[in-house]
């Protein structure tokens, strides 16, 4: 069904340029390029407010993390989750992984850092989507199936924390272990290697679990570190919202801060659920839907959410690539040097 939309999506996507291609090629010729600049140096802001919240959570595990090194990796899980159809967390491993062995530590404590940076990313997304969400319900229509989504996203997460805060509460070795042969039970049938060992695989799971509850601890005990990552969480979305704002000021059209912060929200969060990879498509057709429902000249939308887009691509896309490319040297030259 996925796919099917996709290709109805592009389909329409492809009338549009159509009837409105040479428009856009005309906005785009005339574009303000210090607007367009801007928009630009507001990616690079995206990609270095997640480093440092992620650095900042991996350094208080593994103290000898070097900031650059970690943003290389994070740069590389992301670019593993934004191509993969796995609703972003095929990455998660991989940068805790190339983190782990650059530095001798543990791949679990690393791994539970990581999984701390998701968490509290989400928690980042419905703190800024509420707002937005009574913003969005008062000042422009939307079509009543994009709030009743927004409304169960919001739920859905807070259900999720509420219930994983009181799993997690009390959680001691024994709870663990129980935990793990629950999911062994359930999972035996596709485990391979060495994961099919019930012994092994138990103890993966609460040796995951512990240090996944030792950084909620070292998180929760200091209050302004954890208001220092909910705002670097923030300025992240501040930053992938003024990208887009500034590309309004480049093709000359002024739309409000807040409509371009709630569209480019509720089409990241539509484009994420749809499991494609790049959210090719999906992204360009929410964005460009939502801007018309906002009132915004089809040309203008059209042209807006295709530069958005093709930003993304090549900073989360591209400099994903380059930062795997980069890491594997760095890999090879330690691993010659060790021997």
């Amino acid at each position: 069904m996925t796919w099917i939309a996709l290709f109805l999506l592009f389909i329409v996507l492809a009338v549009m340029f159509a009837r409105f291609g040479g428009e856009v090629l005309g906005i785009i010729a005339h574009i303000r390029p210090e607007y367009f600049a801007l928009a630009l140096a507001c990616h690079i802001g995206v990609q270095l407010s997640w480093a440092i919240k992620y650095h900042l959570l991996v350094k208080r595990r593994v103290p000898g993390a070097y900031f650059p090194y970690v943003a290389l990796a994070n740069m590389y899980g992301n670019f593993v989750n934004i191509t993969t159809p796995s609703g972003r967390v095929a990455g998660e491993p991989l940068r805790a992984r190339a983190i782990a062995k650059r530095y001798h530590a543990r791949f679990s404590t690393v791994f539970a850092a990581t999984m701390m940076d998701k968490m509290t990313l989400t928690i980042t997304q419905i703190v800024v989507l509420i707002p937005l969400s009574i913003y969005m319900t008062y000042e422009f229509d939307m079509p009543r199936i994009v709030e009743y989504f927004l409304g169960a996203f919001i739920l859905f997460w807070t259900g999720v924390g509420i219930i994983s805060y009181y799993l997690f509460k009390g959680m001691g070795e024994g709870r663990s272990r129980k935990i793990g042969g629950l999911i062994y039970r359930i999972s035996k049938f596709i485990l391979r290697g060495k994961y099919r060992d019930r012994g092994f695989f138990v103890e993966k799971v609460r040796s995951g679990i512990m240090e996944f509850k030792s950084s909620f601890k070292v998180l929760s005990r200091k209050p302004l570190f954890m208001l220092l990552d909910l705002i670097l969480g923030i300025s992240m979305y501040a930053f992938r919202f003024s990208a887009a704002y500034m590309f309004f000021l480049a093709v000359g059209h002024s739309q409000p801060f807040l409509t371009v912060s709630t569209v480019v929200m509720i089409a990241f969060l539509v484009g994420l659920m749809s499991q494609l990879p790049g959210m090719v498509g999906i992204a360009e057709s929410s964005l460009t839907g939502l801007y018309l429902a906002t009132g915004v000249p089809v040309s203008i939308a059209l042209t807006v959410s295709i530069l958005s887009q093709m930003n993304v691509y090549v900073f989360e896309i591209g400099l994903g690539y380059l930062s795997m490319i980069i890491l594997n040297i760095l890999s090879g030259k330690r691993g010659r040097s060790a021997s």
